[in-house]
């Protein structure tokens, strides 16, 4: 049987009616829900690595292995339900595809000169009592922030020719290719550690990604047909099944951790995760939809050279100075703060670049969405 390609399975479709359907589900608001938990599990995963010391994780010593504790399970089993935040982001961005133009490609490096503009700003007021730094070197480094920005604008250049060449292939082809480039990912940058995939923390696995979201959005297959709560199940699951298998490999003297963005299971967390919130009907909520605009703000913000170190130092003190449940509950209080707070200041952004790109672009809406 010969596969039409994707671009011409649903010619026979009236174009009025198929753009009207495309508007009306870019306007709900399930995945713009997971943009905002997405960025909420960043902040998780990043204030879980400063609960984890030595001690917490069980230990190897003399072949005789130590039971761990509630809280280092607990830690294993945050770390692994929040590890999933990156592909979520990625999978968003290949479902609804990125369209490249010159002034959205434009917003992303205004984003981020306005966030590294801003934070100096918060690092140069004498109150906060922020160490000494050299402005230009300062400036110039949060300009290269990490790798996730970097992978992302390597992605967006691209994302012409991904979209050329998942419009060239049928649903099959384009699942059989997300299996190659996987199996491939797994045996080769996972186990085999190629630096071409430097760990998943690179542009070559976000466009496999973004591919992957491309391809929930034509795939017929059952198993990504149940019910959105099965796929909760299999996301939460996913992450006990993590914590076992890092309990089973330390029990055996194997130090190495199945924490990775190319362990084949948090992907398979991701793509159920992100099926949980593709399925679940809430409509269109405004108020989402304005957090959501504003998600990539707080990665710019706290991950930010200056900013990123005192986020933490104030997570590991709360770590210190409560119990460790409690110390969880302030942390996600602490999330909302930072969260709400770069919202509020990202609607400055939003305004200014409105006023930029009418300007220069001549565009009335200059939001980008990531």
């Amino acid at each position: 049987m010969k596969y039409k390609p994707l671009h011409y399975q649903n010619m026979n479709i009236n174009s009025n009616a198929k753009n009207k359907k495309k508007n009306k589900e870019a306007r709900k608001s399930n995945l713009e829900l997971l943009r905002i938990v997405a960025m909420l599990l960043v902040l998780l995963t990043h204030y879980v690595s400063t609960r984890i010391s030595i001690e917490e994780y069980p230990l190897v010593s003399n072949s005789v292995f130590n039971i761990p504790s509630f809280h280092s399970i607990l830690n294993m089993e945050l770390e692994s339900l929040s590890f999933v935040c990156v592909n979520c982001f990625v999978l968003i961005s290949g479902y609804f595809r990125i369209k490249f133009k010159w002034h959205s490609f434009a917003n992303l490096f205004f984003q981020i000169l306005f966030w590294s503009l801003f934070c100096i700003l918060i690092a140069s007021l004498p109150f906060l009592k922020f160490p000494d730094f050299p402005l230009l070197k300062t400036f110039i480094t949060s300009l290269t922030w990490g790798w996730f920005v970097q992978g992302y604008i390597i992605l967006f250049i691209f994302s012409p020719v991904l979209n050329a060449f998942i419009d060239s292939c049928s649903e099959k082809q384009l699942g059989t290719y997300v299996f190659i480039f996987y199996l491939l990912s797994t045996i080769g940058g996972y186990l085999m550690l190629w630096t071409d995939f430097h760990k998943g923390m690179s542009a070559l696995s976000l466009m496999g990604i973004y591919l992957t979201g491309a391809y929930l959005r034509h795939t017929t297959l059952k198993i990504f047909s149940l019910k959105a709560t099965y796929d909760l199940l299999f996301y939460l699951a996913g992450g006990v099944i993590i914590v076992c298998l890092n309990i089973a490999m330390l029990s055996v003297g194997i130090h190495i951790s199945p924490y990775g963005y190319l362990n084949p299971m948090i992907i398979l967390m991701s793509v159920f995760l992100f099926l949980f919130f593709k399925k679940t009907e809430i409509g269109h909520k405004r108020w989402i939809n304005r957090f959501a605009a504003s998600a990539f703000s707080i990665y710019l913000f706290h991950c930010n050279v200056l900013i990123g170190p005192h986020i933490s130092s104030m997570w590991s003190k709360i770590n210190l100075q409560f119990p460790p449940l409690f110390s969880l509950l302030i942390a996600f209080i602490s999330f909302v703060i930072i969260y709400t707070f770069c919202t509020l200041v990202d609607r400055l952004r939003i305004y200014c670049w409105h006023y930029v790109s009418t300007k220069v672009f001549n565009y009335d809406d200059a939001r980008v969405r990531l």
